[in-house]
């Protein structure tokens, strides 16, 4: 089994959740796309999950992982953005969840992600992949893949991502085509929205499941 899990943002119950009805063995394969952080209630208690699942996994890192690591390198933390910001982005939820457990083995863990990944049927990215540059899975592209959203996608293999929250009938309608973000924006807890979605690389469908974390 091959699966793909888009934004968890911090939803450490809805994940646990969603993993049961997948029910994950040692020989199979999960992809993550990142923003594993931010915005919900539990981002320690998501990163200790996938950072202990069984199977062979491949996390990919996200715009919010990346503001994560550049407060902690930044000396300042989370004082170095503007403090509408900081709500906006919903880092107030991380700074609550991690309180003062020693962050960095899990900083570390999410500074040594990769930005894609790339099996023989799919391409994986947080946001999108920009084919206009030269090179659009190098230096040049790092902010595309973190950042993008609304880039027309005209490559050969079928890429999987997230960071862009879609209805779920948009989402279902994707799944035959190039482009295929899963991510239901987990914490946005309005009609079409608000769930976790995993979608099964082999077989073509989802597995959905609703958020049952606090909203922040």
């Amino acid at each position: 089994m091959r699966i793909a899990i888009g934004d968890i943002h911090g939803c450490c119950r809805t994940l646990q959740a969603l993993l049961e009805k997948i029910k994950l063995q040692e020989g199979d394969e999960l992809y993550l796309l990142g923003d594993y952080i931010d915005r919900g209630p539990d981002s320690k208690g998501v990163l200790d999950t996938i950072m202990h699942l069984p199977c062979k996994v491949v996390a990919l890192k996200g715009n919010h992982e990346d503001l994560w690591i550049k407060a902690v390198k930044s000396g300042q933390g989370y004082y170095m953005f503007p403090y509408e910001y900081f709500l906006e982005m919903g880092m107030v939820a991380t700074a609550r969840s991690f309180g003062n457990c020693d962050i960095t083995p899990y900083v570390e863990y999410v500074a040594s992600l990769p930005l894609w990944y790339e099996t023989e049927d799919y391409l994986f990215v947080h946001g999108e992949f920009d084919f206009s540059l030269p090179d659009p899975f190098g230096p040049e592209g790092e902010e595309s893949m973190l950042w993008s959203r609304g880039k027309e996608y005209k490559g050969g293999k079928p890429v999987i991502c997230g960071h862009t929250p879609l209805p779920l009938w948009q989402i279902k309608e994707s799944l035959s085509g190039k482009k295929i973000d899963i991510d239901n924006g987990c914490c946005y807890l309005m009609k079409g929205y608000g769930r976790l979605l995993a979608y099964d690389l082999d077989r073509r469908c989802l597995y959905e499941q609703e958020n049952i974390d606090y909203h922040y």
